[in-house]
């Protein structure tokens, strides 16, 4: 997100970015660029983008518009171009969420209630010290796992498996991935799955398996009779088995 007329004339905020959607089983990629306006040219708001099929290279189709207006969609062997979605006379879904008081306590909502209520209020003071409590208890926490040897891992993703046959083949380009299989082909139980990765709904329950930390000592002993102190987590998904080890306490090269 950037920000324009922060020196002069009217702030206003601007999207720009890439946007990814891939269908692993047929080959196919959405690219869609959310363009930022340019000093001489341009225009707010703008999209552009393409369908391929991410194989071969072939584009199928090449998206323009605005994405808060109107957006076209052309076929680009037929050059025929039609309207693919009116952001003007759609009509906003509000997101649902469950109670303040059902959520986790690091849920983004409940987590930045206190800010969010002092930027409504206008009042930047306490809004400030608010969003610093937390940043500052994120930097304690951090320096927390350093000081221990611990590496932190999101709470709902693992790291992409890369490589031929691999669970997560296909999604190279990503760095993390959900920790849980979705199966595309069955709504019914898509759904099933979904809701089983994180309380989402009112009265959800919030499931052990993704509590943090996700981090236990082995206590095992080694060769030399020393014990281990490493720290195994498993990936629900995979069922693999990551084991850290302090870095005081590695072995030197």
């Amino acid at each position: 997100m950037y920000a324009r007329g922060i020196l002069f004339g009217k702030m206003k905020y601007e999207l720009g970015d890439h946007s990814y959607v891939r269908c692993p089983e047929n080959h196919l990629v959405a690219d869609i660029e959310f363009k930022t306006k340019g000093y001489f040219s341009g225009t707010y708001n703008a999209i552009g983008g393409t369908i391929k099929n991410e194989k071969t290279g072939e584009v199928y189709y090449e998206l323009s518009g605005l994405w808060n207006r109107e957006m076209y969609i052309k076929d680009v062997q037929t050059n025929h171009k039609e309207l693919l979605f009116d952001a003007t006379h759609a009509k906003h879904t509000p997101p649902t969420t469950r109670p303040i008081e059902q959520q986790g306590e690091r849920e983004s909502q409940r987590l930045w209630q206190s800010t969010a209520k002092a930027v409504i209020a206008v009042n930047h003071e306490l809004a400030t010290d608010e969003k610093t409590k937390i940043e500052d208890r994120q930097r304690e926490e951090a320096a927390k796992r350093a000081a221990e040897g611990v590496e932190w891992h999101p709470k709902l993703f693992h790291r992409v498996h890369i490589g031929p046959g691999g669970v997560d083949e296909g999604e190279e380009s990503l760095d993390w991935i959900i920790n849980a299989h979705v199966d595309s082909h069955d709504p019914e139980l898509a759904h099933k799955q979904i809701l089983s990765i994180a309380p989402i709904i009112d009265g959800q329950t919030e499931s052990s398996q993704f509590h943090i930390p996700t981090y236990k000592p082995t206590g095992k002993e080694t060769a030399s009779g020393q014990n281990d102190d490493s720290v195994e987590r498993k990936d629900s998904r995979t069922a693999d088995i990551d084991a850290y080890v302090d870095a005081a306490d590695a072995p030197k090269p």
